[in-house]
């Protein structure tokens, strides 16, 4: 990009751990300006525990999806971002939410992140400016959410950290409407007691599903979970029944597709969350089809619109350290340490490459090649080797302790070479 004395300025929506990331690099450099939009008074984004639901004070929808007694389907030490590792819990190695966010917050404190942030700004629209001729800039409209007052800024890149756990996504099912129980999201659901006495039917046996299901055990009398993956290998609490996807429901029975039914008093889509960037304009070119995002260049950068990037799109990844690759790919693209390959190879890159739209951005295995290409392209350090080694280690776990694999003690050596997971019964080292 065009060489200036004058620093370029960045936008940055969402004070979660992307926009804090996003913060923390940007702002460590000479050539730009950066500024933080959080439409709340707190950062942390779907860290942040409410047990309230619905919307807020100001009217707002509760963006966060916590839950009283979450823990971390992760090791906390491959959570750290790779420049502040202070989570260093060994056993249990999975920590709650609050730890999480008492983490983002010394993260904050210890790159100064504060001054960069400007709370309680929500983001109206963001537009492409048609009438900037040499270099892209952006029209960026920033309500007060207290006041209400607008005002519009111009900025040379956008960086979009909304994140992608506020918006869920509830399947149609046919005569679902019939239901006389409760209907809800796991998006809404906050503590077991609420439950009590209560049989609970939860559609979908990602991790929510699965977490929701062991939280609720000491509660609710029967709990089904329902999906139509593969079995699991594992011995489930007496009161947790496996069962197959729901076909359509009739009153309180719900119809299986093996033609079994069942009854409940809760009906609990644990179905994941749906993209969303209603403040985009149509002209920054951003198109969500079934949360598969185009056109996207390794799952970040606006092909057409390359000073805009939206960051932490790909699923089934350790979040962290793929932010503070992403971000300094993004930012090594802007001083013009990196570039990026003719638009017909990016366009290739773009395109969807697995059967179902809804999981374009799931990189699973996929993630450390990604990583990897990034840091390469970026001329920055890879992650170091135990991120893999640990994520590949407690996955493997996973499959057959579901029930205990986040007691686990998980000890990384001092090289970073190595990972040790024990857990009850199971020693090995990776």
């Amino acid at each position: 990009m065009a060489e200036s004395t004058e620093k370029k300025k960045v936008c940055v929506v969402g004070a979660g751990a992307a926009g804090l990331c996003a913060a923390r690099h940007f702002a460590g450099t000479l050539n730009f300006e950066v500024k933080v939009y959080e439409q709340t008074n707190e950062i942390g984004g779907t860290w942040v525990y409410k047990e309230a639901v619905g919307v807020d004070d100001n009217g707002l929808p509760i963006h966060s999806s916590m839950y009283r007694n979450l823990r971390t389907n992760l090791p906390a030490k491959i959570m750290n971002f790779p420049d502040y590792q202070r989570l260093i819990a060994e056993e249990p190695c999975c920590v709650t939410h609050r730890e999480i966010r008492t983490y983002l917050q010394n993260y904050t404190d210890h790159f100064n992140l504060l001054k960069y942030i400007q709370f309680g700004s929500r983001i109206q629209s963001i537009r492409l400016d048609a009438s900037s001729k040499d270099e892209e800039r952006w029209i960026v409209r920033v309500k007060s959410v207290k006041t209400e007052e607008e005002e519009e800024i111009i900025f040379n890149a956008v960086m979009i950290c909304n994140g992608h756990f506020f918006d869920p996504y509830i399947p149609t099912i046919r005569g679902i409407e019939t239901f006389p129980g409760a209907i809800m999201h796991s998006h809404s659901y906050r503590k077991p007691e609420d439950f009590s006495g209560k049989s609970v039917f939860i559609l979908g046996a990602s991790s929510s599903g699965i977490d929701i299901a062991f939280d609720l055990v000491d509660h609710a009398t029967r709990i089904y979970l329902s999906h139509n993956n593969e079995r699991f290998n594992n011995t489930l609490p007496s009161n947790v029944t496996e069962v197959m996807g729901v076909d359509s429901v009739e009153g309180e029975k719900m119809f299986l597709k093996d033609q079994s039914s069942v009854t409940a008093d809760v009906f609990m889509f644990c179905t994941g969350y749906r993209y969303g960037f209603p403040f985009l304009d149509e002209n920054c070119g951003i198109r969500v089809d079934n949360n598969f995002i185009t056109p996207l260049y390794k799952h970040l950068i606006n092909i057409d619109h390359p000073t805009m990037c939206i960051v932490g799109v790909p699923t089934v990844v350790i979040p962290f350290p793929m932010f503070h690759v992403q971000i300094q790919y993004f930012l090594a693209l802007l001083e013009g340490r990196a570039s990026l390959p003719a638009r017909s190879i990016m366009l290739e890159d773009a395109k969807l490459k697995t059967s179902k739209k809804r999981h374009a951005h799931k990189l699973m295995d996929k993630q450390w090649a990604y990583n990897d290409s990034l840091a390469d392209g970026g001329g920055f350090d890879r992650l170091p080797k135990f991120y893999k080694l640990g994520y590949n280690a407690f996955v493997a776990e996973r499959k057959v302790n579901l029930l205990n694999y986040k007691k686990s003690r998980f000890v990384v050596s001092k090289d970073g070479e190595t990972v040790e997971l024990i857990a009850p019964k199971k020693n090995h080292t990776v």
